[in-house]
C-alpha cells in the first residue's frame, strides 16, 4: 500500500508543474464546437480535422477498422464523416486526440506511458462491443469512455519524469496511478467540460463493487471491460461483479477476437 505522504507529495508536485489539467488538443476542441453547431456541414467538420494530418489518417484507419467497416473501404475525410455522422467522428477524434497527451522522454517513463495507452484502447475496444451487444447506450461514448476512464493517471506519469525514486520502481508507480487517477481524472474531464457521465466512469472504473439503481450504465461498461481485459471474473471478497451482472454478461468468456484485436491495433497505432 502506498504511503499517503507520497501520494500527497505526487500530488502537490503534479500543482507545482501545473499539469494537473492536461489541455484537451486544438483539433478536439473545434471538433466538438463544429459538432454542436446545427447549421454546421460536413465540410466545415472536415476543414478542421484536415489540419492536423496526423488525426486525420488515424481517424481513416478507425473508420475502416471492424468496428465501423462498410462494404466499402473509405479514403477520405468526407467519406468517414458521410457514413459514421458528425457526432460519431467529433467523438472519435476526441479519443484519438488524446493519445497526444501521452508524451514522455525517460525510457521507463515513456514505457509507462506507452502500456497505459495501449490499455485504455483495450479497454475502449472492449466497452465499444460490450455497449454494442449487452446494452443501448451509445457506443461511441462507451469508446471514449473506456479511453478516459485513466485520463488521470496521465499527471503522474508525467511528474514521475521529475521523481527518480519512480523511474526505478515500476511497480510503485503503477500503485500510485490506480491511487490517483480517479480524482485527478474527475477533476480533468470536468475542466474539459464533459457530460457528467464521464466523471462517473472515471471515479468507478476499477471499483468492481459499484452498483446503482436502474439499468446499466457507461460506468458498468468500463468496469466489466477492465474485468475482462483482466481476466477478473468476481470482487476481491469472491462475490460477483454487480456490473456484469447488471450487464448480463459472463466475464469467464473472453471477448477478445478479430474485431477486438483489430480495434487495439487501430486505436494503438502511431504510438
Amino acid at each position: 500500500m502506498v504511503n499517503p505522504a507520497l501520494e500527497q507529495a505526487i500530488i502537490n508536485k503534479i500543482m507545482e508543474k501545473g499539469i494537473a489539467l492536461p489541455v484537451l488538443p486544438d483539433v478536439a476542441i473545434r471538433s466538438r464546437r463544429v459538432a454542436e453547431q446545427p447549421d454546421s456541414t460536413i465540410q466545415d467538420l472536415v476543414d478542421v480535422v484536415a489540419q492536423d494530418p496526423a488525426i486525420a489518417a488515424r481517424l481513416i484507419q478507425v473508420a475502416n477498422s471492424a468496428m465501423y467497416r462498410g462494404v466499402q473501404k473509405i479514403d477520405g475525410l468526407h467519406q468517414v464523416i458521410t457514413r459514421l455522422g458528425m457526432r460519431t467522428v467529433s467523438q472519435l477524434i476526441v479519443s484519438l486526440s488524446t493519445q497526444q497527451l501521452f508524451k514522455a522522454n525517460h525510457a521507463v517513463i515513456k514505457k509507462a506511458m506507452q502500456e497505459h495507452w495501449s490499455f485504455s484502447a483495450q479497454i475502449a475496444a472492449l466497452a465499444h462491443r460490450i455497449a454494442r451487444e449487452y446494452t443501448k447506450l451509445d457506443v461511441d461514448q462507451a469508446l471514449l469512455a473506456g479511453l478516459l476512464h485513466g485520463v488521470g493517471g496521465i499527471p503522474v506519469i508525467v511528474v514521475a519524469e521529475d521523481i527518480p525514486k519512480l523511474q526505478e520502481a515500476p511497480a510503485l508507480l503503477n500503485e500510485l496511478v490506480m491511487n490517483l487517477q480517479p480524482r485527478l481524472g474527475a477533476k480533468i474531464v470536468q475542466a474539459w467540460d464533459f457530460p457528467p457521465m464521464y466523471e462517473d466512469v472515471v471515479r468507478e472504473a476499477n471499483n468492481l463493487n459499484y452498483t446503482h439503481e436502474g439499468p446499466a450504465n457507461h460506468a458498468d461498461v468500463v468496469i466489466a471491460a477492465i474485468a475482462q481485459a483482466k481476466g477478473l471474473t468476481e470482487t476481491p471478497d469472491g462475490k460477483p461483479i454487480p456490473a456484469a451482472e447488471k450487464l448480463g454478461l459472463d466475464l469467464s468468456v473472453s471477448l477478445i477476437d478479430q474485431e477486438i484485436d483489430d480495434a487495439i491495433r487501430a486505436l494503438s497505432a502511431g504510438f
